[in-house]
Parts: structure tokens; sequence; C-alpha cells
């Protein structure tokens, strides 16, 4: 028997009642489960939703972004409603910015009761300090039995608020895990280039880089950006001339994990997630051609697959916006023009993208394109 796709509700107020309206819409048309994504200028706080939330009689899952994408447009304001055709599991694992937490046991005891070959959307606070080490726990116990889809959600204030739907409430600092039984059809791309480098880097903790080459590391990358940019970053904002200088992890499938520098604190960077030190380091560019390809290349790998889609889900990096700026559009149209008919897509535009690239680990990307499919299994296609 065939599934139905997945249903979408787009509300484009952007207030608590557009919302409530959207969940009750998708409970009627009988949603077995619920995502929801919202956009962070809704201003959404669990003193006005998490009685709603509560009482909702089936999963929800989901959370709050910069910006939202919906029926091919990105909304600064409004709420996605998606009526799922199947229940999900969804599990959450706390305290993401505590050094004493360990993550390890508290996702080895969700492992039991979580099917096998199922797809986990794994969503953060993507303002929390340890993503990296909670992904690293969660491929351990879980590995390449699953697949992944996934990405940071939260604020460009930076101010680390309740960003993830669930049915005790909105919720922080924490790592949501959905378990949804259907396979997953995947494309990851960036579009970045290696530009100077290596650099090695001698200091490091969480999410901050301290030292490059044993040289405080806001020096060395102010030397070779300002050169090249012919910008000073004591003219302006650091971000509006680091969003074209982000840095690159190298990994051993000779492609690079892309890091975005947030803003400087002294001579520290800190970036949206984590940089390990004694690890090698590049500074990337990239011109907005060579991103738009990406976002075909990304459609193109994802749609590989004979399944009937129930639901496309892209994570796309806030900052490749901020690049890209009016023309973002394209890239979320060469997606969009690549799907099979009648697919329902959401998405988000997200502080970070978690995806398995096939580095035998699980990767917290940034100014990365995630686009995933889930699609029919063949059992239920037959």
């Amino acid at each position: 028997m065939h599934m139905t796709p997945a249903q979408i509700f787009v509300d484009h107020s952007g207030t608590c009642e557009g919302l409530l309206q959207l969940l009750d819409n998708a409970v009627t048309a009988g949603a077995k489960s619920i995502l929801v994504l919202a956009a962070d200028a809704n201003g959404f706080t669990p003193a006005q939703l998490d009685t709603h939330l509560q009482a909702l009689p089936i999963p929800i899952f989901g959370g709050i972004f910069p910006e939202i994408i919906a029926n091919g447009q990105s909304l600064q304001q409004g709420s996605v409603v998606c009526a799922l055709p199947l229940a999900s599991q969804v599990y959450h694992v706390e305290q993401l910015s505590d050094p004493n937490a360990d993550y390890f046991s508290a996702i080895e005891a969700l492992s039991a009761q979580t099917p096998a070959n199922s797809t986990l959307v794994t969503l953060v606070d993507g303002l929390s300090k340890r993503i990296g080490t909670l992904l690293e726990s969660l491929y351990e116990v879980f590995g390449g039995h699953y697949q992944y889809i996934g990405g940071g959600a939260g604020s460009l204030s930076f101010v680390q608020k309740p960003c993830l739907f669930s049915n005790q409430g909105l919720r922080m600092d924490c790592a949501q895990l959905t378990c949804i039984e259907l396979p997953l059809s995947i494309g990851i791309e960036h579009g970045w280039h290696k530009f100077a480098g290596p650099f090695f880097v001698t200091g490091a903790y969480n999410n901050t880089i301290t030292t490059l080459d044993y040289q405080p590391a806001f020096e060395v990358y102010r030397q070779v950006v300002e050169a090249d940019s012919g910008k000073r970053f004591a003219d302006g904002e650091f971000f509006d001339i680091a969003k074209a200088y982000p840095f690159g992890l190298e990994r051993l499938s000779s492609d690079v994990v892309v890091r975005d520098p947030l803003f400087v604190d002294g001579n520290k960077l800190i970036c949206v997630g984590e940089v390990p030190a004694n690890h090698i380091i590049y500074i990337l560019k990239g011109e907005p051609d060579d991103l738009l390809a990406a976002s075909h290349a990304c459609a193109n790998t994802a749609i590989q697959t004979q399944n009937p889609p129930v639901l496309a889900l892209l994570f796309d990096c806030i900052s490749r916006t901020l690049f890209l700026q009016e023309r973002f559009a394209e890239e979320v149209d060469n997606i969009c023009s690549k799907l099979p008919a009648n697919t329902p897509l959401i998405g988000v535009l997200s502080l970070g993208e978690i995806a398995d690239a096939g580095n035998t680990c699980l990767e917290f990307f940034n100014k990365t394109i995630v686009l995933g499919i889930l699609t029919e299994t063949g059992e239920s296609a037959a």
C-alpha cells in the first residue's frame, strides 16, 4: 500500500494563534506525528506554548530557526507544521553545554528502544557548547545502522533560549533525536574551496580557537582576510567580512568540513561548532556561482532514489543566505526544481547542519546544504 505524502500547513503571521491553528489542522488531518519549524522573529516563549504542546495527543518535534522554508520561499516570520503519516519516537539528551555530562550513557539507554535502519532527525540547540561531543557519542552507539539529518536551532542574536518543540514544551541546551521508520536519501554540498593554509590549530577548546601556528588566532586570520578583501575588521562588524572567509577542517576524505567564525573575543575566534586542537585547518573562500552550483549538485544526489517521496527536508546554513543575499532565492529554486513533482519540501536556515557524510563519523557542518528525502520503504511502495 502507498503511504500518503506528508501534509504541510503554513502560517505567515508568526502568531501563537496561527501556530495553534496549524497544530489543530494537522491533528484533524490525521497526523500520526508532527514536525514544527518556526521563525525566531515570532518570539515564541514557553509561557505562550507549553500548555498547548503538553496537551497534544501525538508526538511533536521540531525547532525555532533564524528563517524557515515553505513552498519554495524562505520566511523570516511564521510557522510550518508538517503532518507526518506515521508515528515517530522523540528522545532528548539534556545539558548540551555541561562539561561533565556523559552523553554516551544517555544515548546507549535509548538505543534499545530505537528500530534499526530508521532515520534519526537530529536537532540541537545550535548555541550549545558540546554539539560535537554529542554527535561523536551518537555515532559511536548508533553507527552506520541509521541515517541522519538535522541541524542547529536558535537565534541570530546568539542569545541562547528555548528553541526545540516537544510534548513537554519548548526546551533549550539539549539534543532532540526523532526516530522515523523510513529510509532517507541525502545530498551534502557546500561549494567553498581552500584559499589559505594549511594552518595548525595549536590552541583550541570547545568552539573557540586561541592560536594558529602558535600565533594569536585572530591575528593570523586578520592578516590573510584583510589582505585579500581590502577591508578592515576595525571598520565594521566582524561577521560582515568573516562570512566570506570561513575555516575548513581537513578530513581524511580530502573534502573539508566548514566552520564559521562568528565573532572575535580579544585574539580568540569563536566558531559555530567545535574545533579540535592539533588539527589542520584552512581559510576558505567561495564565489556565489560556486555555492549555487553546489545546491544543484546537492539536489541531484538526494533525488537518486527509486522510492516514492514522503517528505523533502532541507537544512541550509543561515550564513549562506547572509553571503548570497538576494541570490539565495536561486539556491532554493535550484533545489525545488529538481524534486519529483508533488514532493512536499520544508526546511530551515540553520545554525549548523548535521549529516553522515560517510567519514565514519557524524558531522556538524557550517555553511553547507543538506537535503534529505524521506521515502516510502520498498515494502510500503510495493
